[in-house]
């Protein structure tokens, strides 16, 4: 019977209990096509606002290095007869993305200031300076606040790792040369006051 037969886009004839099905299977496949692309949109969207936040966090960390008010804190080195020989005021670098940057970018940083690095556990650190524009002493202290290690004059710019090469806890950048003019040297006890 000709009056049970319905073409569907294929070169076939189905009776109409199977053209329903069928039909049913392409609005099927066509609104998982639509979900697939909404999905998609959802995950481009989601991905442009997350870079969009990331951008505006890196401006804040940025900041963070440039405000003279982030250098807050205070840092003293005594030497072996307990005489201050030298005071920083601090940025202190806590979070991941604040030790990550650093002093990138910086122009000039007040002799008395510098950056510490402050790490959860004592370990082996290693440090770089890129897109770090003026040269910097790196002073490494380890658990008992005292300097380990001091790694003088370290390039601007350079990917070469700087390392502790024993356990540390801090590292304290200064402006290159202010270890040696001041006296510092390893075994010095650190203070640091919040």
């Amino acid at each position: 019977m000709i009056s049970d037969l319905i073409l569907v886009g294929e070169p076939f004839a189905f009776e109409a209990s199977q053209a329903s099905e069928v039909i049913k299977l392409k609005i099927m496949q066509i609104a998982k096509k639509r979900f697939t692309f909404f999905v998609i949109g959802c995950v481009a969207i989601l991905l442009i606002t997350l870079q969009a936040s990331r951008n505006i966090d890196a401006s804040d960390i940025a900041g963070f290095n440039r405000d003279l008010k982030n250098y807050n804190a205070k840092l003293q080195i005594f030497d072996r007869n307990s005489k201050l020989i030298a005071s920083f005021n601090i940025a202190i670098a806590k979070s991941d993305e604040q030790k990550m940057y650093g002093l990138m970018n910086l122009d000039k940083l007040p002799k008395d200031h510098g950056m510490l690095f402050s790490f959860k556990e004592s370990q082996v650190i290693n440090m770089w300076m890129k897109n770090t524009k003026i040269p910097l002493d790196m002073i490494f202290i380890d658990t008992d606040d005292e300097i380990s290690v001091i790694r003088s004059y370290a390039k601007p710019n350079s990917l070469e790792l700087i390392s502790s090469e024993k356990e540390a806890r801090y590292v304290l950048e200064i402006n290159a040369g202010l270890a040696q003019e001041l006296g510092m040297e390893a075994r010095q006890k650190v203070k640091i006051l919040n």
